[in-house]
């Protein structure tokens, strides 16, 4: 198999996009596609190959729970996926939320089992699709809430692979964030997870 993009690229609105889509069902589990493309960008001085996002599609039928989410509708998603075939646009992988308490930063055994089973719903609609790996973003999200009022706005940290968000969205309310990326690779009998590397342009500039 090809070697494959480790790192991986998230622009500003597609970044946001992530973050919102997790406070909005807080405490439950959001997902959606990820639409994105092989390029090559300057990062940190350096060419490197990405994938980078380009946009971030939350599904909107789906049946949540604290620790679950399932497509609640599936002729819905396979409208989705159609029309994303039918834009031409690159289904590269996903994305979904842990709320707090999500114990560690990473794919449970449930969130492979339910790759492996969204890749396999996709090539029962496009029979001579080939995705022999997946890429996941993750968004650990955990309330906070403060004795003392604080001024709303949000600061952003790299911590290695992975970027942490401190979002402020009221006097007393805030939320920790982290975004991690995992490619989960199809490529041998068992599933291989492999962290990529996060970036984000805020970081960069």
């Amino acid at each position: 198999m090809e070697e494959h993009p480790r790192n991986v690229f998230i622009g500003h609105r597609c970044f946001k996009s992530l973050i919102a889509s997790a406070i909005e069902v807080y405490n439950r589990e959001t997902n959606g596609a990820l639409i994105g493309k092989n390029v090559t960008r300057k990062i940190e001085g350096k060419r490197r190959k990405v994938i980078s996002v380009r946009e971030v599609y939350p599904f909107q039928t789906e049946k949540r729970t604290p620790s679950e989410v399932i497509h609640g509708n599936k002729e819905a998603f396979r409208r989705v996926m159609r029309s994303m075939h039918g834009m031409k646009f690159d289904i590269v992988g996903g994305f979904h939320s842990h709320p707090h308490p999500y114990g560690k930063v990473g794919l449970s055994d449930g969130d492979i089992v339910s790759i492996r089973d969204e890749i396999r719903d996709m090539k029962k609609i496009h029979r001579n699709l080939a995705m022999d790996k997946w890429l996941e973003v993750l968004i650990s999200i955990r309330r906070r809430d403060y004795a003392t009022p604080q001024e709303m706005g949000w600061s952003m940290f790299d911590t290695g692979k992975k970027v942490k968000v401190l979002l402020k969205t009221g006097k007393y309310m805030g939320y920790h964030v982290i975004i991690s990326a995992h490619w989960v690779l199809f490529d041998q009998k068992k599933p291989r997870v492999k962290e990529a590397n996060v970036f984000v342009p805020w970081i960069l500039e």
